[in-house]
């Protein structure tokens, strides 16, 4: 009896001390999508078509307002139809909302996470602008 009594303490001390799992979050692996250029994803063909905004606020300044880019984007599915979207990421204006999402399905969902380069005071608006899309398949 006593030692079943010191096995069931000793077992009761060991699983209070076991560690927690903690989830660890899978990093975000972005396509690039060059200014002017397609990427075919699957189904899927985005085409970055034109920046109609950038107002972010440079990296290396304080801003009153952090900006935003928005953006046109033609989305082709399985080769038929073309669909034109913009895309706004970063700050909205009242009435307005972000929208990062590209195409969304039951099988794939495309989000765009960034746009390229990002603003510096040296800047002199000459950009080589890259689109940053995740692709997540369900």
């Amino acid at each position: 009896m006593k030692k079943l009594l010191l096995l069931c303490a000793f077992a009761l001390t060991y699983s209070s001390n076991a560690q927690t799992e903690i989830p660890v979050e899978v990093p975000t692996i972005a396509i690039k999508v060059p200014l002017g250029e397609k990427v075919i994803l699957g189904d899927v063909a985005i085409t970055f078509k034109e920046v109609l905004e950038d107002s972010r606020c440079p990296k290396d300044v304080n801003c009153i307002w952090e900006g935003r880019i928005r953006l046109q984007i033609a989305v082709e599915i399985d080769q038929k139809a073309v669909l034109l979207k913009e895309l706004l990421l970063g700050a909205t204006k009242p009435g307005e909302v972000e929208e990062t999402e590209i195409y969304n399905t039951k099988d794939q969902f495309l989000e765009a996470v960034g746009v390229l380069p990002y603003p510096t005071s040296e800047d002199t608006g000459d950009r080589s602008y890259v689109l940053l899309v995740s692709e997540k398949t369900r």
